[in-house]
């Protein structure tokens, strides 16, 4: 989504903008990455499930009823419930084709989008609510935004103005049949495609309907997303799904973007803020047990659905205040949590996941709703996050780069990319975020300049031009600038020293055993567990097709196998615990050539000083659990352990435990 300067026929006051989907390209580990995901759940998620995604907006299917419940879904729930997931999906595919410019996907979205277009009513509803069921429901709105999210992607790679015109006829629907009736909940997220199109319409009856839409929250909402109550410094746990909480979060920073009224902007920023500080984790995943607002801790569990959720609201918040530092926590949810719930070849995540995890089963979830969404699955009896894991990296691509209103470049987010922009193109050469140097070629420039991000965790930059050093500003936005004009051929060298932190998690309002995570840079380290995967069939609501399968994630067997089952605690490589007086020279960087995808193979390792903690962890336990006591009893002296990027396990311990010596 996105308020474009350059097609927006009405003042905006955001500050910066996307460039249309297609401009930048995927290269590197991120093509390669992308390539998996059409292989995988990318590229068919709608042939596992099509009542669910591939239909509901084309012929109002939707689900019926979810496993093991015999009685039948209400159809208002289950057709906005649906709708959503359909939506979602088509979202991610849409930006998936046009980021990889892959004409069989390309093929595919246009054969959606010309469905979804010829079933739009006469009086100009498009959604997923037949007309014999209630589209007064909160969730009508919900599943149609996500809807009018993949069509106005298409718009913007395509420029199809039939396809704009068919969303912006679906809002006015809205705007008449919803004008004296409003909900609290889901419905709200309307406001991002109303707010979009009244950009590129300039009519008014989208941004009044927004704005009533906030001013009636003030008084109505039971939520925690009234701009009041984000102004607060207040975020109860419990109080809020969070999933719904990172869509809303956003919503009046969106309309400031219309309007210029900067109290709805200091309200998204402040709940965001307050977010941050209190439920997301150091691996980027918003803390949501039981799928609501809690606190940070080892083994809370973040639903995927967030991953993708808060990095779309980043987006906006970096929009609305031209603010570099949300590209900071952009990168840590997609290349920690986010990398880390995925299993490498594209075709599973984890409903559940958390910092610490031994193991991924159908029985090993500790918060989820149902267990069995601990275990590994592409389309679970819920798919909101298979659908969700989609669209998130092909949205890490288009934020890679945004302009300014005088159409001057801002690199916001790093990794190998080729980005075509209204003054320069460029190509960005790098195994970042595994590597501190990003080469930059301008491949057209003339007399331009150029912006970018200096990351909060870079104490020391470095940027030169055709090899001599260059004198950069930095301005308060976070945004630097290369202090001459730019040229066809000249190449750039970014180099952001990537230095050791260490990490006392604050779970004060969880477990209170102040744990220890490593970071380096962007990326947070694990202790990697060896995993086996084991098939089984799952419970889908559609039979998987041939050579699809739900996956449980065990420890390998080689470290289980022997002795006795519970006493055995030497066999168990992931009971160790770490000096809380440990330094970064204490701990040794070691890179390594790259050889084959980089989440499988790490290119970069720590090797840092553990000492054994034999009392920790139970082998038989059926869940990830908290150590008993504050501090773990440990023996002998510490061994040099190897830790790996986050994103490169899928179980692991992040949250080492303190040694009690």
């Amino acid at each position: 989504m996105n308020i474009s300067f350059g097609n927006a026929v009405v003042k905006t006051y955001n500050q910066l903008s996307r460039l249309p989907l297609g401009s930048i390209t995927a290269e590197g580990w991120i093509k390669d990455q992308l390539l998996r995901s059409k292989e995988g759940m990318g590229g068919h998620l709608d042939e596992l499930e099509p009542d669910m995604i591939a239909t509901p907006f084309i012929t109002y299917s939707s689900f019926k009823h979810l496993p093991n419940d015999p009685d039948d879904a209400d159809p208002t729930f289950a057709a906005g419930w649906s709708g959503e997931i359909s939506g979602t999906y088509w979202t991610g595919l849409i930006q998936l084709a046009f980021t990889l410019n892959d004409q069989h996907l390309i093929k595919k979205a246009i054969t959606w989008v010309n469905a979804v277009l010829k079933h739009q009513e006469p009086d100009g509803y498009l959604g997923s609510y037949s007309p014999a069921t209630n589209r007064l429901a909160d969730y009508n709105p919900w599943s149609a935004n996500w809807c009018y999210r993949a069509l106005l992607s298409f718009y913007e790679a395509t420029g199809r103005q039939d396809v704009l015109l068919a969303v912006y006829r679906g809002l006015l629907w809205f705007c008449e049949n919803w004008k004296n009736h409003k909900t609290d909940y889901a419905g709200p997220t309307l406001i991002e495609s109303m707010i979009m199109v009244y950009a590129l319409t300039g009519d008014k009856r989208l941004l009044t309907f927004c704005e009533d839409w906030i001013d009636w929250l003030e008084d109505n909402t039971r939520w925690q997303n009234s701009g009041s109550r984000l102004l607060s410094s207040e975020l109860p746990y419990t109080s809020m799904h969070v999933v719904a909480y990172g869509e809303n979060v956003k919503h009046p920073a969106v309309v400031y973007c219309a309007n210029g009224n900067e109290k709805l902007l200091h309200a998204s920023v402040n709940g965001m803020e307050k977010a941050l500080r209190h439920i997301v984790q150091t691996t980027g995943g918003a803390s949501s047990c039981n799928e609501y607002l809690s606190p940070k801790g080892a083994v809370n569990e973040t639903e995927y659905c967030n991953f993708a959720t808060f990095n779309h609201s980043y987006h906006w918040l970096t929009m609305a205040t031209g603010e570099a530092r949300w590209g900071d926590e952009i990168e840590r949810a997609l290349f920690n949590g986010a990398e880390g719930a995925r299993k490498k070849d594209e075709r599973a995540i984890a409903y559940v996941t958390a910092p610490n995890q031994v193991l991924a089963t159908r029985s090993s979830g500790l918060f989820a709703v149902y267990p069995e969404m601990a275990a590994y699955a592409p389309c679970y009896n819920v798919a909101c996050c298979p659908t969700q894991s989609v669209r998130i990296l092909p949205e890490f691509v288009r934020t890679m780069a945004l302009i300014d209103q005088s159409k001057s470049l801002h690199l916001f987010c790093y990794g190998p990319a080729t980005i075509m922009s209204p003054k320069i193109d460029l190509t960005m050469d790098t195994l970042y975020p595994f590597r501190d140097t990003i080469t930059l070629t301008i491949t057209r420039a003339k007399a331009a300049t150029l912006h970018f991000r200096i990351p909060a965790w870079c104490k020391n930059p470095a940027i030169s031009v055709n090899g001599e050093i260059a004198a950069i500003t930095t301005a308060s936005n976070g945004f630097a600038c290369i202090d001459q004009p730019l040229f066809t051929g000249d190449i750039i060298v970014l180099h952001f020293p990537m230095e050791i932190t260490i990490n006392k998690v604050d779970d004060s309002d969880s477990a209170s055993k102040f744990p220890i995570s490593i970071e380096r840079g962007p990326l947070v380290y694990a202790l990697p567990i060896p995993t086996k995967w084991t098939k089984y069939p799952g419970n889908p609501i559609t039979p998987l097709p041939k050579d699809w399968c739900w996956y449980e994630a065990w420890p390998e067997k080689s470290h289980i196998e022997a002795g006795d089952m519970v006493l055995e605690y030497d066999k168990l490589p992931w009971a160790k615990a770490v000096d809380e007086t440990i330094t970064p020279d204490q701990i040794r960087v070691i890179e390594h050539d790259t050889d084959g995808y980089v989440w499988e193979n790490p290119p970069i390792t720590l090797e840092v000083p553990l000492y054994h903690a034999e009392h920790t962890y139970l082998r038989c336990a059926p869940r990830t659990y908290e150590s008993w006591g504050g501090t773990a009893k440990v023996s002998g002296p510490p061994e040099l352990c190897t830790l790996v990027p986050h994103g490169c396990t899928n179980l692991r311990i992040t949250y080492l435990p303190r040694a009690a010596k």
